[in-house]
């Protein structure tokens, strides 16, 4: 029996380990994505300034390969973001045109360009080290004359996130192993009946996981809304900051903002291209402010508990099939043990 107990401990061991993987690939998944979209949306948005400079110019009759001071528009855009390590500017028809980098070793494999007709800001794909963000060149009646393309590091979210990653994992050994603890102590006390060992011990163990599957997930669902606030926060602070750039610059030509018609469309225009903001506003100063999208927040923070709330339901449902399974199947070799008893005993009193 005791032999027994430990066997089955091991099983709820390797169960909760399970858990614990399933779930923090879950979390990981989730906050890779969310702070992955809200970073390359930054970038994206604080680039935009040196992307309409060449598009005021594509509109103003300039060509696209034959640009002046388009080395400096690139070295201006490599210093928005300290782990861009190159700026390139690509043709329609995906010809290099100009290229800005750290390392002149570095050439682009690939380009992504296939969301920009459905009106998407930036499209991204991830190599090796790196990821290669492309953003459209709009020139006259707003068709799309090329992109700039931008080597950034992978440490620009790795980095990031690896700390927060190292927590992760300290809080599923410190919950996974309470868990077994506990799950150990209730296999003692509550499966003492060897009729209904298997049974009692597979509701333990489903209990047990399911428990930890719930608690981890409802920390990690608590720390995960405060570390997207947190991320979408300082974005915020840098995107408001690009945008008043903007605003200066053209205040410094020369031009009064009040006298530009379409200056709220521009602002109405950039609110949309960035999903987490909610919308952005400006004073009788000009003093731009933007407010985070609170349905944003809440529509990632119900990815990850949906996701969660699967998980265990999976194992929750396993684990009431098996009880089901090895509940009948006790129930069955109990009955035939019994009925060889009595089987035994009648044929001892018979010989006797």
């Amino acid at each position: 029996m005791g032999k027994l107990k430990f066997l089955l401990a091991l099983f709820m061991s390797t169960l909760i380990m399970l858990a614990a993987q399933r779930t923090y690939i879950s979390k990981t998944n989730v906050l890779d994505g969310i702070y992955s979209d809200i970073i390359f949306t930054q970038i994206a948005v604080e680039t935009q300034q040196y992307t309409r400079q060449i598009e005021y110019g594509l509109e103003n009759g300039k060509s696209l390969e034959n640009f002046y001071n388009i080395q400096t528009v690139l070295s201006s855009v490599k210093r928005c973001y300290s782990y861009i390590n190159g700026a390139y500017i690509v043709s329609e028809d995906c010809r290099l045109l100009y290229s800005s980098s750290d390392n002149e070793g570095d050439r682009l494999s690939a380009i992504s360009i296939g969301a920009f007709g459905d009106g998407a800001v930036y499209s991204v794909h991830s190599e090796s080290d790196k990821y290669i963000l492309t953003m459209p060149i709009h020139g006259k009646g707003d068709v799309i004359s090329g992109y700039l393309v931008l080597s950034i590091k992978s440490g620009a979210i790795n980095n990031t996130l690896s700390e927060i990653y190292s927590e992760y994992k300290i809080q599923e050994v410190v919950i996974g192993v309470i868990s077994a603890m506990v799950g150990y102590i209730a296999l003692i006390h509550m499966c003492r009946r060897k009729d209904t060992l298997f049974r009692s011990s597979i509701s333990v163990i489903t209990g047990t996981v399911c428990s930890f599957i719930a608690v981890d997930g409802a920390i990690s669902t608590y720390k995960l809304l405060m570390t997207i606030e947190s991320i979408i926060q300082q974005s915020l602070s840098k995107i408001t900051l690009s945008l008043q750039n903007d605003l200066d610059t053209v205040q410094q030509k020369g031009v009064a903002i009040g006298k530009i018609v379409d200056f709220n469309s521009w602002l109405l225009e950039s609110g949309k291209s960035i999903p987490f903001i909610e919308n952005i506003t400006y004073d009788r100063n000009y003093k731009i402010t933007a407010t985070v999208s609170q349905d944003y927040i809440v529509t990632q923070i119900w990815r990850y508990a949906v996701v969660i709330l699967i998980l265990l339901l999976i194992f929750a449902a396993s684990g009431i099939a098996l009880r089901f399974i090895i509940g009948r199947l006790e129930h069955y070799f109990n009955t035939r043990r019994k009925k060889d008893n009595a089987k035994e005993k009648l044929r001892e009193f018979t010989t006797a």
